[in-house]
């Protein structure tokens, strides 16, 4: 059926009002004006039975088209399932149209009643449509039917609204975001489902804590300003992204949050409509990729580094190289001339150092100091340039044997010097025992050397093992020690603490020991206070395996 008007049942202007309209749908269908006594006699019929005994009834006037033999229609509504067919009213209603029909469900019943149109209406459709438009404009034959009118167009209102309303939360449940309108002060009137899936809290809780236990403490300001920027500029769409507390893991995920003013229907900034979308994986790639550019720049950039280095690495090796053959064949080229230089100068002074005056003598003596000096230089230049990787033949290096040949080697200083050497047992290790050898000599010729005048030197050699195969070796005095801060320039070539005037020497000894301990794999360092006498350190590994050699050889 094709509704064309509508009225409620509820009391005697409502069945005044059916009765009328009733008769102005006859009329308008082309029936004579005992047909239209008769269908709307039915319908009054009816309706009165519903008004004095009913419920919450109504009237409902129309077109059915569903068979061949088209009629005008009422269908009146009863929420009482208890109506019977068998009322005085019904039946009466029942005997005055073509076509009577009663049916009831669980929740109300319904009375049908037909009336055949005498003849085709032509266009039915457009004029359907014509009578619907013509119930509307009819003016009201009463006050009553007027506020009627107006009731029932509120209420048909009311119910669209309503289906709206139902409509948008449906809408808004169904999709997977967070749909969200709040008012000017930024409270929130409406969110849909997922607010409180997602966040564990209520509009109300969120309200009321403005939002500071959903979004994560360093995203908080941002979201603030969020807020303060639509609010003040009450225009366009405003974006921010922030991490939201998921209540059922606890885990911040991060989301997009959109708000825009909603101008529709209100003044410009009265209420605005937010979207929140979950944009976690979205920002995982974005860092993934990020961390992945990074590394692909460090990567780069190392392998260019690398590149640089080994550059540097050969550099250094040819210059180390070239310096190393320099250093051998010079200082070779130099003895020969150094060594004629001091014979000549010795003979001069012992055949004819009567012939010259105080003065001259003193220049020859001169002379010969600075030619002897020149000669230890080179001899230790020398040393220094045979101490060389190829040169370096790894065995098993009793260091017990080469600590008791170099004591043996400075005998004679140690008497004179009336040194106390205390020596524990040395560990066995793999390594150059030439150069074990000259390692050792070196260290306690300077603990010799540089003993403290009037005082008894007191030279201790021991050894302590390390885990991971580490041996340390002590070579602790008490002789003048030194500040450690020159450390690094003692180990360095040329180097010197102390005049030449003071202390024999040509800076080459402690040099020479590092090159060894570098060359065996080890460390060598040393703990001393000026006055207090010094520990050198030398670490050493006891087994050489291959991958140590093959970075010393590099």
């Amino acid at each position: 059926m094709k509704e064309i008007a509508k009225v409620s049942l509820q009391n005697e202007m409502d069945l005044i009002l059916s009765h009328r309209r009733s008769m102005k749908l006859a009329e308008l269908a082309g029936l004579s004006l005992s047909a239209q006594t008769t269908f709307a006699t039915a319908v009054s019929e009816v309706a009165r039975e519903i008004i004095e005994n009913g419920t919450d009834g109504y009237l409902v006037l129309g077109i059915f088209m569903n068979s061949p033999q088209k009629s005008i229609a009422a269908f009146i509504y009863d929420k009482r399932t208890t109506l019977s067919l068998q009322e005085p009213a019904l039946q009466n209603a029942r005997k005055l149209v073509n076509k009577f029909q009663f049916t009831s469900t669980p929740d109300s019943s319904c009375i049908e009643m037909y009336y055949h149109l005498p003849a085709a209406v032509k266009q039915l459709d457009k004029k359907i449509i014509e009578w619907s438009s013509q119930f509307n404009q009819d003016p009201p034959i009463s006050p009553y039917e007027e506020i009627k009118r107006k009731n029932e167009q509120l209420q048909e209102l009311a119910d669209k609204l309503k289906a709206s309303e139902n409509q948008y939360r449906v809408l808004t449940n169904a999709l997977p975001m967070i749909i969200f309108t709040l008012n000017s002060s930024g409270d929130i009137v409406y969110a849909n489902e997922w607010m409180n899936s997602f966040t564990g809290f209520s509009t109300e809780q969120i309200n009321t804590g403005k939002w500071q236990q959903v979004i994560h403490a360093e995203d908080y300001e941002a979201f603030l300003s969020l807020f303060t920027d639509i609010i003040t500029l009450q225009a366009g769409t405003i974006k921010v992204q922030c991490r939201l507390k998921e209540a059922q893991t606890g885990s911040y995920a991060w989301h997009l949050i959109c708000i825009s003013p909603l101008e529709e229907g209100h003044r410009p900034g009265d209420y605005f409509i937010g979207y929140i979308v979950d944009i976690h994986a979205q920002k995982e790639f974005e860092q993934t990729l990020q961390d992945n550019n990074e590394l692909k720049k460090a990567q780069q950039q190392l392998k260019e580094n690398e590149q640089s280095l080994q550059n540097s690495i050969f550099q250094l090796n040819r210059s180390n190289t070239d310096l190393e053959q320099f250093a051998y064949i010079a200082s070779h080229d130099l003895q020969e001339p150094v060594r004629k230089m001091i014979f000549y100068s010795d003979y001069f002074n012992k055949r004819y150092a009567a012939l010259i005056d105080d003065k001259g003598t003193t220049y020859l003596q001169y002379m010969l100091q600075a030619s002897n000096r020149m000669r230890n230089l080179i001899n230790d230049l020398l040393s220094y340039s045979k101490i060389r990787k190829e040169a370096t033949a790894y065995e098993q290096v009793n260091l017990n044997d080469i600590l008791h040949n170099c004591l043996l080697d400075l005998e004679l200083t140690i008497k004179e010097k009336k040194a106390v050497v205390t020596v524990e047992p040395l560990p066995v290790l793999e390594g150059d025992s030439s150069q074990m050898m000259q390692l050792f000599q070196n260290i306690i010729s300077n603990a010799l050397k540089y003993s403290r005048e009037n005082v008894q030197l007191q030279l201790y050699v021991y050894a302590t093992v390390i885990k991971n195969g580490i041996t340390e070796l002590h070579f602790k005095d008490n002789g003048i020690g030194f500040d450690v801060k020159y450390l690094p320039k003692m180990f360095a070539l040329f180097q010197r603490l102390h005049g030449k005037d003071e202390y024999e020497g040509t800076g080459f000894g402690l040099a020479i020991c590092k090159k060894i301990v570098d060359l065996h794999n080890g460390t060598i360092h040393a703990v001393s206070e000026p006055g207090k006498g010094a520990d050198f350190i030398v670490t050493l590994p006891i087994t050489q395996n291959k991958n140590m050699i093959d970075g010393a050889n590099d």
